[in-house]
């Protein structure tokens, strides 16, 4: 009796241990359980989890869409290969050190002595006009980056808001398919859209850059030959009071009248007025070129270095398909349409439905449709005919199509303007060209010609006017002419380079002539 007592008592005492373990280690089961690989990793066999291949392409996208905005960060400097009008030089624009913020160090570039290239470059670097652009093309970039945040909100989102399934386990989340945007897709589109409105601001910082080099480069020509026509000026001004000695000393000896030593003066007077004019014009495109550089009023720009260099532009047909493909007018309007095509296929995309009916889209794994326990339906059981056949499944489907045919109109306006913008870039290189091609003919006629026979002219006739075979009207008159050749020649020669810079603004794009 004694020994039954004591098998009982170890009995109690040994058994709830025994259960207590057995329950431990079917609750480590359950807990670490997960389902087969056939059922968690895999739809169909061979076929990649759907989640999976929505995140790898979903970063593929992100990747892209980053690698287009670390390009056009590159593009923005004005020594890179893909600006489309002009290219400074590396090592020209080292040189300049730190002109572009530091003004005593431009003033030091153009105190004396300036190429037309340094002032081209401190352009660049110092307008104000030509800063805001790159300014707006930067702020322009920053879409790029909101191209994928709301997409990764949403992920993150539903990655923090994963239900569970009571009795298998942990699961994945309800992901819906209409959450993921693999390529190509709406990321893709929205993407793409952002691109082109970047590539929209990039043209207009080339637009920007091409008029600002085209006015340094008028004001550049401008100043050369005021300048010169100072000098032109100032030694028709000795020439002029020459023959006022040589007048007054005919009219001293009684074989000339006072009257031409009166048309003497009074034509010195005029050269002296038409000198205070010239400097005066000068004082002005010193304005300009400090407006278009940045500079303070304090800096006198010095004298510009004139190039006698002669090129030859490509024949006219060839700067019509130059200007056709590089003008930057062009090119932002065709940036704008690609971009209206884009926002009227993600409107359609949204809004209208789809060719497929949705029947064979899942819209999370497998593990949640299948089984007893599956709380979705694996497939589409039925589609609500107020709500059409797709996406999106909404009772306001086709509200927005009036927004829509205003967005067809407006691109057919786009297209309409581009054509028009076409005609009139090729009459501007026309012009343009015309220009160019006068004031090439004039440089020949003057330096050739005009400006040699004047001289001549001029000293034959005072040579006579001293012997007394020649009237004082003939004099003069060989006086004006020298005086109007010499001029006409300075003039044609900086509209010939304002000419040339003439057509590659009207082309968009620098041109390497012929010699």
């Amino acid at each position: 009796m004694m020994r039954t007592w004591v098998l009982i008592t170890v009995l109690a005492v040994v058994s709830p241990s025994a259960a207590f373990a057995d329950y431990r280690s079917l609750i480590h089961e359950i807990d670490s359980y997960q389902p087969p690989p056939r059922s968690q990793d895999r739809s169909v066999e061979g076929a990649p989890d759907k989640d999976s291949a929505g995140d790898d392409a979903f970063l593929a996208e992100k990747k892209r869409i980053e690698a287009m905005k670390s390009a056009w960060e590159q593009s923005l400097s004005v020594s890179n290969d893909a600006a489309l009008f002009y290219r400074v030089d590396v090592d020209r624009l080292n040189a300049l050190g730190n002109a572009g913020s530091d003004a005593s160090m431009a003033a030091r570039v153009l105190e004396n002595r300036f190429t037309l290239e340094q002032a081209e470059i401190l352009a660049l670097i110092r307008n104000p006009g030509v800063k805001e652009a790159e300014k707006r093309l930067r702020a322009a970039l920053e879409a790029f980056t909101q191209v994928t945040a709301l997409d990764e909100i949403l992920r993150q989102y539903a990655a923090f808001t994963q239900g569970l399934m009571p009795g298998v386990g942990p699961m994945k989340g309800n992901d819906p398919v209409a959450m993921k945007f693999p390529f190509p897709g709406v990321l893709s589109l929205k993407g793409q859209i952002v691109n082109d409105a970047v590539r929209i601001e990039r043209e207009t910082l080339e637009a920007v850059r091409r008029d600002t080099v085209t006015a340094i480069r008028m004001a550049f020509w401008n100043l050369a030959h005021t300048i010169r026509a100072q000098r032109i000026t100032a030694e028709m001004v000795e020439l002029i009071t020459y023959l006022e000695s040589v007048a007054d000393t005919r009219y001293r000896a009684g074989k000339t009248s006072y009257q031409d030593v009166i048309k003497v003066r009074i034509s010195l007077e005029i050269l002296k007025e038409d000198l205070t004019t010239l400097g005066e014009v000068r004082k002005n495109l010193e304005a300009k070129i400090r407006e278009i550089l940045y500079l303070p009023r304090s800096v006198k720009p010095g004298t510009p270095e004139w190039d006698r260099g002669r090129r030859k532009l490509p024949d006219i047909e060839i700067l019509y398909a130059i200007a056709v493909e590089k003008r930057q007018e062009l090119r932002r309007l065709r940036a704008k349409i690609a971009k209206m095509e884009r926002m009227v296929e993600m409107a359609e995309t949204m809004i209208y439905p789809g060719y497929s009916s949705n029947f064979s889209l899942y819209t999370s794994g497998i593990v949640t449709t299948t089984g007893p326990g599956a709380p979705t339906e694996p497939f589409g059981v039925n589609v609500e005919a107020y709500r059409g056949a797709g996406l999106p499944k909404a009772p306001g489907y086709g509200t927005e199509d009036a927004y829509l045919r205003e967005t067809r109109q407006n691109l057919a306006a786009l297209r309409e303007e581009l054509e028009n913008t076409r005609a009139q870039t090729l009459t501007r290189v026309r012009d343009a060209w015309f220009n160019w091609d006068r004031s090439r003919r004039e440089v020949s006629l003057y330096s050739e010609k005009v400006v040699r026979l004047s001289r001549f002219a001029l000293d034959v006739s005072t040579r006579g006017y001293e012997a007394g075979s020649v009237t004082f009207a003939d004099v003069i008159d060989t006086y004006r002419q020298w005086l109007t050749a010499n001029l006409a020649l300075s003039r044609s020669r900086s509209d010939l380079q304002i000419a040339w810079a003439r057509v590659e603004q009207a082309v968009g794009a620098s041109i390497r002539g012929t010699s």
